[in-house]
């Protein structure tokens, strides 16, 4: 089977008042006849990958996309591949319904009724949209849903009746398993093929070095078929194991070696189909008390997360795009990458595979109702994930959930987790389930009960809190939950590259602040050895709708580069001089360049041992590496005019000016961000809101409303308030009372007697 693209000429228009039910409804084969939301003017020629998102038109509605093809007459049979749909897609030829498919980000395949093909053209329509949906995940995020066919679409052609089935849960009709047995790789392939009784099965192994194994045996384990075919095809189901003697492991950085797998449909010599898979043997394993394990040695995620999207094409990415996203997570040193917060281009994961990048992968899981058709739907994205990426090495474990929590910790979420945790390991037993979860969630819930590990998303010294909170936060979990491998799996703070302060505080959105917050941080992470790891949330600043702050509308600028990936911020090489090899120096605040003060301190980040430092060529003396990827330069003068700065050793510089001023540059503040404050001081301090295995203002909302007293404390206080939280799913119940007060406090409304009454209720959780 080939692969054609056909990116060029299509026909767009957006539909405003259609609506996708109307098609959804209909079963395949079903032909549509004079539907009015075909009918539709105003078409504009696009090229795939496409998205119709603009900033200043964010539509979320039904759109078409509609494209006739040329028929080779040789064609036996024809699938539409269409890599991700964003994110509710139903497809049509010649306007009968091929397929449907509800999710983003998983590859689908739909084929083309054999009758069609004796026509000399077919016309495809897709009708895409990404309306909100209660069905289909994500319902919520910090980051924006665009639209669009934006991973392109490409046909699947054979001229042959036999041929690897590629309508398998967007497979490509082989799915590779492996493991490790001693000195021994098992590759266990399972395949899902339409052929007929003559053909057989063979398999080509090539080792990492090339060379093709001839050692290898296969044994057929299990096979069944159904549905024969008018042409006397049958639908075929078979597992074959392969038992590969001194087998070379694919070993993360130090060594990312590779097998290509290729199978082949085969009848008296030739070859009817093919597919290639490049996989790996490896070894994971991971505790509580230790952390994680590959091939038996430990090793430490020093990780950061990446959405897809990049500027100017938002996520209609391409290939270079990815490209340049690697060699800047290259550049920095880390050895994993979570692939936030759904399933990503397979050029990614392949990318990852030979660059040795360990991957945490998952699904849009960010919020959970009763919704039989949303769990659904979360287990059918679930199934995609693990099947479409099963062969890929890179990826350790698969998320099944991000930050649920947030809205409510209830037993049906519990109950489905479980459900999708068995479901993981029964299409994968060889690989970690994990979650991540909001810091409010209590240790002892059982959203930290029903994976194999857990990750924190935690914001102290941003949202909430002091930077420092973090090493008591994560040593109590630890004690609490001993048996629980943990990890922080998000943390960062917003900086704009524009913004800077002298003394650089919480939500000033400074480049400097963001810098001291990292260097701060990370530094608690790396001294526990109960930690599995960390990973930087984010790599690059990345698009969201729903965000207008830091001086920057729809992004959230949390990332260590820019979301043009033009500009590495100074916490980029914070990272760069705890993890990289490569020797560099690089002195903070460069954009920073106007300065009021007669003298200041200038930082170096650099994983070298010392350097020294030059003012206008001269030499004003030499600093040693504080052992946290830092040297700093204190009381250094400067006079009015430019100061010339250097910073050199082993035969590296790098350089900057400072320009002395009169008055401090008012471009490098925000005003009116509140600077100083985590959340907004509205009206006690912390040590007056709690009470000590009691109730307070502190607690979740779904704390405080699941328990009688001070559910009925709430209802006197905040009657209105408590209606809506309980009728409408639209406030995160499991945000803290404090928290959700403080976007709109009611008038009149006496807090310091709300939270007095709520001390003298016990708090049993």
């Amino acid at each position: 089977m080939h692969k054609i693209q056909i990116n060029e000429g299509w026909q767009f228009n957006k539909i405003p008042d259609g609506n996708i039910r109307d098609l959804s409804g209909l079963t395949v084969d079903t032909k549509v006849v004079d539907s009015d939301v075909i009918s539709s003017e105003s078409f504009v020629t696009v090229t795939l990958p496409h998205t119709w998102y603009r900033d200043e038109d964010p539509y979320r509605g039904l759109v078409l996309y509609q494209k006739t093809i040329q028929i080779d007459p040789d064609w036996k049979h024809v699938f539409v591949d269409i890599p991700g749909a964003d994110q509710h897609a139903v497809v049509l030829a010649d306007d009968r319904k091929i397929g449907e498919h509800r999710g983003a980000y998983g590859a689908f395949h739909c084929e083309i009724p054999e009758e069609l093909l004796c026509n000399k053209e077919v016309k495809l329509r897709i009708f895409l949209t990404n309306v909100h949906d209660e069905g289909i995940s994500p319902l919520t995020g910090d980051f924006t849903v665009f639209g669009g066919l934006y991973r392109g679409v490409n046909l699947l052609v054979t001229e042959h009746e036999s041929f690897f089935d590629p309508t398998y849960y967007g497979t490509s009709g082989v799915i590779l398993r492996t493991g490790i047995d001693g000195n021994t790789g098992i590759l266990n392939a399972e395949i899902h093929a339409r052929t007929d009784k003559e053909a057989e099965i063979v398999a080509e192994i090539t080792d990492p070095f090339g060379t093709l194994l001839t050692d290898v045996r296969s044994e057929e384990v299990d096979s069944e078929s159904a549905n024969t075919h008018a042409s006397g095809s049958i639908n075929c189901s078979m597992a074959l194991t392969f038992r590969i003697p001194d087998v070379i492991l694919w070993n993360g950085k130090t060594a990312p070696n590779l097998y290509k797998v290729k199978m082949k449909l085969v009848r008296a010599g030739e070859t009817l189909d093919e597919v290639e898979l490049e996989t790996g043997f490896r070894d994971i394993t991971i505790t509580a008390d230790k952390g994680l394990f590959l091939n038996g040695e430990h090793i430490k995620i020093n990780g950061v997360a990446k959405h897809q999207d990049f500027k100017g094409c938002f996520n209609a990415v391409s290939r270079e795009n990815i490209d340049r996203d690697f060699e800047l997570i290259d550049e920095i040193g880390a050895n994993s990458v979570r692939l936030s917060h759904y399933q990503h281009p397979q050029y990614t994961y392949e990318t990852a595979d030979k660059k040795g990048y360990l991957v945490w992968a998952e699904i849009p899981m960010l919020k959970m109702t009763d919704s039989e058709e949303l769990k659904a739907d979360a287990e059918e994205q679930l199934r995609e994930l693990i099947l479409q990426n099963i062969h890929h090495p890179s990826i350790y474990c698969w998320g099944i959930q991000n930050e649920i929590g947030m809205f409510r910790d209830a037993e049906f979420m519990h109950e489905e987790l479980k459900k999708m945790q068995q479901l993981s390991h029964e299409l994968d037993p060889s690989r970690l389930v994990t979650a991540a979860n909001l810091y409010t969630v209590k240790f002892k819930s059982k959203l930290n009960s029903v994976t194999d590990m857990i990750g924190y998303n935690i914001y102290f010294g941003w949202y909430y809190g002091e930077m420092e909170d973090y090493r008591d936060y994560l040593n109590r979990f630890h004690e609490e939950r001993p048996e629980m491998p943990l990890g922080v799996s998000e943390y960062g703070v917003d900086a704009n590259i524009s913004l800077h302060a002298e003394n650089p505080m919480v939500r000033d959105y400074s480049e400097e602040y963001q810098a001291l917050y990292h260097e701060t941080v990370y530094h608690i992470f790396e001294s526990l050895d109960h930690l599995y790891g960390s990973y930087v949330w984010n790599m690059f600043d990345f698009h969201s709708g729903l965000r207008n702050e830091g001086g920057q509308k729809n992004i959230n600028a949390k990332g260590l580069v820019t979301y043009d990936r033009n500009t590495r911020k100074d916490a980029f090489y914070y990272y760069k001089a705890k993890w990289s090899e490569e020797k560099f120096l690089h002195i903070c605040s460069k954009r920073f360049v106007n300065r009021a003060k007669e003298s200041i301190e200038i930082k170096v980040y650099t994983n070298l041992s010392d350097a020294v430092l030059y003012v206008d060529e001269k030499e004003f003396g030499s600093g040693t590496n504080d052992g946290n990827g830092r040297i700093i330069f204190s009381d250094v003068p400067l006079h009015e005019g430019e100061n010339r700065i250097k910073v050199a050793a082993e035969g590296l510089t790098d350089e900057c000016v400072f320009v002395r001023v009169d008055s401090e540059d008012e471009n490098y503040r925000l005003p009116g961000n509140n600077a100083g404050q985590a959340v907004k001081n509205w009206f006690l301090s912390d040590d007056d809101v709690v009470r000590e295995g009691y109730f307070s203002l502190k607690d979740t909302a779904n704390d405080l409303l699941d328990d009688p007293d001070a559910r009925a404390v709430l209802e006197k206080y905040l009657p209105e308030l408590v209606k809506f939280m309980t009728e409408k799913d639209v406030i995160p119940l499991g945000l803290s009372m404090q928290s959700i007060l403080s976007r709109d406090i009611p008038e009149g409304l006496d807090l310091k007697e709300l939270n007095r009454e709520l001390n003298q209720i016990k708090n049993e959780f």
